[in-house]
């Protein structure tokens, strides 16, 4: 494929000029459509041009004053006493889009010209005498409230690109009418003040314009709309869906292409041209658009093609404007501890290991907790929500190995939370070695085909919203044991028995010249000398993360776990052979 020269890069930014001007003709169409699929290298471009209009339209119309209508100061611009201007061709648009902005700073300027004048009137009226001032009423100079239309749910891995808030944007932020968000990868779930929920899926772009309104530049999204946010309308460059009591998802992509596929209900869809007709599109059926097709082709449905929209859970949790919630579902009453134990503990964690932690506190709370062995002295991250420690009637033993006084309690998912919540994380005090081997004591109460739950390394805690899905993770997951550097390159083993007592033991290794772990393997109560035959061995694929090093360990129950459920934990303990993480202390 030939690289694209720079009068090929002019004929794309006066195609995107002309696109942008709504001047495209059929052939011309065909030509973008030509370009770009020959050259995929050059669509960032195209974007950032569509970028650049979004932007210069928005803040230039919010840039004009009260009372003045920017297409009146357009029109008004050319006048018998004043200079003709002469409008851009779209042949001069070549380069960056150029007579295009030269139509936009045209207008910039006769704005501020229009800006000027009226500092200059204002500046006349406050330097008036100042006994005519006293003597005339004053009002005081009131700034309008901010009118907050939407709020951030949660987020999954997702990469912002934003000035303003940054790169990691808090749940619970609210967002003002006009706000634009970029989502460059990842997914983020947003409710408006409507009590509408969607769920955007990067790269995406969507300004939030009122409770009711929101436009799809570009992404996929998908939005459940409770009876209350009826007529709940999202905007695409080519046509309007508007809600008429449904789940539905849409797909706009920078070529012109859309989908729109309703789950439930029925959603009316009116083109943004006048020729053409608005459709009913109900439930189960689906519809895509292209620039030579405009009324749409039917396709099939597919609800598995959009992330999981809100739940009404936590559209409700969220309606108070505290967000995310405190503790909704209290832990059942505690034990009383066992104080004579903890002061004459022999602990469970064997002598010469690398890390290695045995929930021994005083505490209920894991968070910030600072014990444990080769941990760094930040402590535990931990959710209150649905962590805790505490003393079980029995201690988790399998074989020789034996747990200690405590045990880390996690429990299921609450739906009125973040859909995905970490539950506990920790840094270590040194990166692992290149090759080293981990061992757990893990019991699940409740086990279902939905439930998750995984124990993964990765080379930093990332925040809550990482999901750690691209790191080598065991655990259970559809109810049975597996092992995976990601969700692409999964593998699966027998099923738990519930509310047993397990030994989970691995190995993470080192064995290619890139730097980075390639294997994982498995072994579930294992016996005897296995040392070198696991149940399983996954190797690494390039749908994995890259890691330079191991920095980080942790724990992450699944979205879809009842909150009736509870994993329990105990000695995690991380060494250099098998022995030193099967074997029981001296």
């Amino acid at each position: 494929m030939n690289s694209p020269d720079e009068t090929l890069r002019n004929e794309l930014a006066t195609l995107t000029s002309r696109l942008m001007a709504d001047e495209l003709t059929t052939d011309e169409d065909a030509r973008l459509t030509e370009i770009l699929n020959a050259h995929p290298e050059l669509i960032d471009e195209y974007a950032d041009q569509l970028h650049l209009d979004q932007l210069l339209s928005t803040n230039l119309y919010a840039a004009v004053p009260d009372g003045i209508s920017l297409e009146t100061l357009e029109a008004d611009a050319v006048t018998e006493d004043a200079p003709v201007v002469v409008k851009a061709t779209a042949a001069g648009a070549a380069g960056s889009g150029f007579g295009y902005l030269a139509q936009v700073s045209v207008v910039v300027v006769l704005l501020l010209l229009v800006g000027g004048a009226f500092w200059l009137q204002n500046r006349e009226q406050s330097e008036l005498p100042e006994e005519s001032v006293v003597n005339t009423p004053r009002r005081l100079l009131e700034l309008p409230a901010v009118k907050f239309v939407g709020m951030l749910l949660d987020t999954e891995d997702a990469v912002w690109e934003d000035e303003e808030l940054g790169d990691d944007i808090a749940y619970g932020t609210r967002f003002a009418a006009g706000k634009q968000l970029w989502l460059k990868s990842g997914i983020a779930r947003i409710r408006f003040e409507s009590g509408a929920g969607v769920v955007l899926e990067g790269p995406a772009q969507i300004e939030l314009r009122s409770s009711l309104n929101a436009k799809l530049n570009y992404g996929k999204l998908a939005a459940y709309v409770p009876d209350e946010a009826h007529g709940f309308t999202v905007d695409t460059p080519k046509m309007e869906i508007v809600d008429q009591g449904t789940r539905f998802g849409t797909v706009v992509d920078p070529f012109g292409k859309a989908e729109v596929h309703v789950f439930e209900g029925e959603v009316d869809i009116k083109p943004k041209a006048q020729a053409e007709q608005p459709r009913i599109l109900k439930a189960s059926q689906a519809v895509l658009f292209t620039r030579g097709n405009t009324q749409g082709a039917d396709i099939r449905v597919t609800p598995t093609k959009f992330a999981d929209v809100p739940t009404p859970e936590q559209l409700v949790a969220a309606k108070s404007g505290n967000y995310p919630p405190l503790e909704a579902v209290p832990f059942e009453a505690e034990a009383p501890f066992n104080e004579f134990a903890l002061l004459h503990i022999n602990t469970a964690l064997p002598k010469n290991i690398l890390a290695g932690e045995a929930f021994e506190y005083r505490a209920t709370s894991l968070s910030e907790q600072t014990g444990g062995v080769g941990f760094s002295h930040e402590g535990w991250w931990a959710d209150p929500n649905f962590t805790r420690l505490m003393v079980p009637e029995q201690r988790m033993q399998w074989g020789g190995l034996e747990g200690g006084p405590m045990v880390l309690q996690s429990r299921g998912h609450h739906h009125a939370y973040p859909s995905l919540a970490h539950r506990m994380a920790r840094k270590l005090a040194e990166p692992l070695p290149e090759e080293f081997y981990f061992s757990l004591l893990v019991k699940y109460e409740g086990l279902d085909e939905d439930d998750f739950f995984g124990l993964w390394f990765d080379e930093s805690l990332g925040g809550m919203g990482t999901s750690h899905s691209r790191v080598p993770t065991v655990g259970i997951k559809e109810g049975k044991w597996f092992a995976r550097f990601s969700v692409k390159n999964e593998r699966f083993l027998e099923q738990p028995i519930n509310n047993q007592t397990n030994l989970l033991v691995g190995r993470l290794s080192f064995h290619g010249k890139t730097g980075h772990p390639d294997y994982l393997s498995l072994w579930i109560n294992p016996t005897g000398e296995r040392s070198e035959t696991p149940d399983v061995r996954v190797h690494y694929t390039f749908a994995g993360k890259c890691l330079e090093s191991i920095n980080a360990v942790g724990v992450r129950i699944g979205q879809y776990t009842e909150v009736s459920d509870s994993l329990f934990l105990d000695r995690l303990v991380i060494g250099k052979t098998f022995e030193s993480v099967t074997q029981p202390p001296e």
